[in-house]
Parts: structure tokens; sequence; C-alpha cells
């Protein structure tokens, strides 16, 4: 196997990769390649920092969401300063699963500072409880109700911690907004307007952090027994086949599993170009950092064929043999 994976990781196509292969009770694989910052030439190593983007939603605010409110309470209950918006009657079940109604994302950053007050205010695109739409709305607005500690709870928790971050980082995009390659700053833009702290993007954490983080989750270590089987069974889907757990996503949810994800997977990305993905029938977990957006955004295609490889051979009879 470690071959194979070798061969793999020499062809990724991002400038900076880590990945990781576990299982319930050691590391199978763990190895880095590439340059974090190509502005500089900084190779990536295992104290490089990476910005998580949407592995926030799962790794950080999922736990605490999960730990601490009624999954079938509305937002106003369990938040009441969204009483009387549109989203209010949403309940927390539905948010986590993108059932909410919201738009998927909103340029918020654009306008008026108050990001939470402005995401509050958005019109539903659909009543709550209709087909899934996967939001960031959703998760920014979860991080809001689980107040100003955020930050502290997802570092309690698994070390991962909000950026900015002064230690060595992985570089992502030349962001036309901010007019500057992005180093060790909070990539998305609402969550930079929010001063890097959101419940939907701006942790960042090392590769053994995440790895970590990822192997608590794979053996349910994270959050109660019932709670962590009702996060990875499906509440939620639509006509273009996307399908979603609680935070996580399930297969076919656009290949995240690759081409053959076995039964009961889930996983998460993150947009600067991570993957985690589960395999609880064949007892592996995988995790995929990677700078794929740097210097710009334009390579999703290469980065998810990458990956789909990656997770076939992961799942075939020459490494499960």
């Amino acid at each position: 196997m470690q071959e194979q994976l070798d061969r793999l990781l020499a062809a990724a196509p991002m400038p900076a990769v880590a990945l990781t292969v576990f299982d319930a009770d050691t590391i199978r694989y763990q190895r880095l390649r590439g340059v974090a910052d190509l502005t500089t030439g900084r190779p990536v190593t295992t104290e490089t920092w990476w910005d998580l983007a949407s592995l926030t939603k799962t790794l950080v605010t999922l736990p605490e969401v999960l730990a601490r409110f009624d999954l079938d309470a509305p937002l106003s209950e369990v938040w009441p300063p969204s009483a009387g918006h549109p989203v209010a009657s949403a309940t927390v079940r539905q948010l986590l699963c993108h059932t909410a109604g919201l738009p998927a994302t909103v340029p918020f950053y654009r306008g008026d500072p108050d990001i939470v007050a402005r995401a509050l205010t958005t019109p539903l695109d659909r009543p709550p409880g209709a087909e899934a739409v996967y939001s960031d709305l959703g998760f920014l607005l979860l991080g809001a109700a689980l107040g100003p500690e955020l930050p502290e709870l997802g570092a309690a928790r698994s070390g991962l911690r909000f950026g900015p971050v002064a230690e060595p980082a992985v570089a992502t995009e030349h962001c036309e907004w901010r007019q500057r390659i992005i180093v060790g700053e909070v990539h998305d833009e609402n969550a930079y307007a929010m001063g890097g702290v959101a419940g939907h993007a701006g942790a960042f954490g090392t590769v053994d952090l995440v790895t970590a983080a990822a192997r608590a989750w794979f053996a349910d270590r994270v959050v109660s027994p019932e709670l962590h089987y009702a996060a990875r069974q499906r509440w939620s889907g639509n006509a273009d086949g996307e399908r979603f757990g609680l935070g996580w996503w399930l297969p076919p949810t656009r290949g995240l599993g690759g081409p053959r994800p076995g039964p009961g997977s889930y996983g998460c990305s993150g947009f600067v170009g991570h993957r985690i993905w589960f395999e609880p029938a064949y007892g592996y977990g995988v995790v995929i950092l990677s700078n794929r957006i740097h210097p710009h955004r334009d390579t999703r295609p290469a980065f998810n064929a990458w990956c789909a490889e990656v997770l076939a051979f992961l799942s075939g009879p020459a490494a499960r043999g």
C-alpha cells in the first residue's frame, strides 16, 4: 500500500498536500510533500498550519452543537436573538442537514460589517424542511448561537484554533478583494470579515491535529454514541443526488467518497482543497489536506480526479486485501 500511495502523492496536482490513512488503532500512512507558499518556495512540514475552510463545520462547530442543543428545537429557542427572523423556525437538525431553506452562500463581506445580523435577515429560498441545499449560512448562524467562546470550545476539544496564526501556514488564493496572497488568515471572505471566527470557516490546524480530530470521530470519541450514530444517518437529500447527515456528507454527494464508497461511509470537504472520508465498513479513514486553490481556484477538476484515484485504490482489493 505504501508504495502506491507514495506514487499517488508524488503525482498530486496541488502545490502542497498531506495524506493520512488511519484505522481505529494506528496511522497506516502519513506523508507530506510540496510547497506551502509558491511566492517563497517554503516547503510544507508537519508543523505547518492549514486553513481548514469548511472542515471547521464538522470538526469544530458540529461537536459543540450536538453536545449543547436540542436537535428538534427551533433556532429561536436555542438562540433567542434569532426570534422574529426568517430562519427562526428552522430547527437545529434542519440547519445541520441543510434543509433550513437558506441560500448556499451570500457575499455579506461586500456590505454592512454586521454579518450575523445580515444572515439573520436573509430571506429563505424554500420553507424549512424542503429539499437540501448545502449552505454556509446555517453553520454561520449556529456558530453565532454558540457565542463568543466558540474559539475556546474548539481548541479545548481538538487543539484546532481560529486564525490568524503566527506560525508558518500554507498559502491559499490570491484574493481579489484583499489584493494579496492569503497566508495564515482565513481564505473565506465572510469569515475574514467576521474577524476570522465563524461557525462555517476560520479554523486552522496542523496535519497531526486534523488527523487526531478525524480519528476521534472515526473512533466514536467526540459525542455520545447516540449522537454519533445520528450524525452519520441520512436526514436530507435533493434531486441532484446529494445526501446529508448532520453536518457530514453521505455518498453519492458530489463524488466525495470516490468511485466505490462503502456502506455507511461519510465525510466532508473544504473549498481550499481538503477532504475527510470515513469508511467504517472497511475499517479506515482518510485525511487529505492541500492548497489546491494556490494561487488561483480553477483547479477543482484535477483535485477531484486525484482524490478519486486515492479513494479508489484504498477501497480496492490491493489496499484492503
